[in-house]
């Protein structure tokens, strides 16, 4: 069943510019960064990670921007019984990928508006725990443990939103996404984290997690707290909404209002 259900993929309304003119630049300004990070999901630090490392950086800037204004075809299914998510397919009805991400370190964290319980898009959010491997570490379902999964689930769904703490190095976000490995993997999933378990657990005794819990718990543990409204639980667009993040790459979002 193939549904365009309300915000499950934002296509710019606005006008897909040339971008070639920016891109024969030797340095970028400011007001360049914003133009290429409205026309292709891709903030200042995944602009310069392509620039760095890719043959034809221009090129693969240029398709970062076409797939940005493409509207992709998906496909809504049940997950559990009480939820669904959406994934990109092709024209086979097979899974394939929107945009690929460009731009991965041990702790970064995803977002997607794509999992809905009852209607209510409540999202799905994950750790990144293996940067070589590309690896995520995730609490996906009622009735599953959280395990590992992979950063390429993530370039199917047809949103998504990629983060990272600010103001740290790469050696401390690694430290606490290995030390999420270690205490958050293989736990029972729990709708009730903040209800009727509190929502910051010990490390020697937690027993059950959830997506964004998950999430917010690892990063606890060091002293940031991601619950943007200090509730007593957080959801995936509380991390959204952090102040702690910076935004590394968007899809099939507002990248101007990535989560209201």
């Amino acid at each position: 069943m193939y549904l365009a259900e309300p915000e499950a993929h934002i296509t710019p309304d606005y006008e897909q510019v040339d971008l070639q003119p920016i891109l024969q630049k030797e340095h970028f300004s400011q007001e360049d960064y914003q133009l290429l990070w409205e026309q292709t999901g891709l903030s200042k630090t995944a602009i310069d990670q392509i620039l760095d490392t890719r043959f034809h950086p221009s090129k693969t800037i240029l398709d970062y921007q076409q797939k940005f204004f493409d509207t992709p075809i998906y496909q809504c299914y049940s997950n559990t019984v009480i939820s669904h998510e959406e994934i990109i397919v092709n024209q086979d009805g097979k899974y394939t990928i929107g945009t690929s991400i460009a731009n991965v370190q041990e702790g970064d964290v995803f977002i997607t508006k794509s999992s809905h319980t009852f209607g209510w898009r409540n999202g799905h959010a994950a750790i990144v725990v293996d940067e070589e491997n590309k690896n995520t570490l995730e609490s996906i379902t009622l009735g599953t443990n959280s395990r590992l999964s992979t950063v390429s689930r993530w370039e199917s769904y047809p949103n998504f939103i990629q983060l990272r703490l600010k103001d740290t190095d790469k050696e401390t976000r690694a430290m606490i996404a290995q030390n999420a490995l270690v205490y958050l993997n293989d736990l029972p999933y729990s709708l009730g984290m903040g209800l009727w378990h509190w929502k910051n657990q010990p490390q020697d005794s937690i027993s059950c997690t959830n997506c964004s819990h998950l999430v917010w718990q690892a990063y606890q543990w060091y002293g940031y707290d991601l619950d943007s409204d200090g509730g007593f639980l957080v959801t995936p667009k509380d991390l959204a909404n952090s102040d702690l993040f910076e935004v590394i790459q968007v899809y099939g979002v507002d990248p101007n209002n990535i989560w209201s």
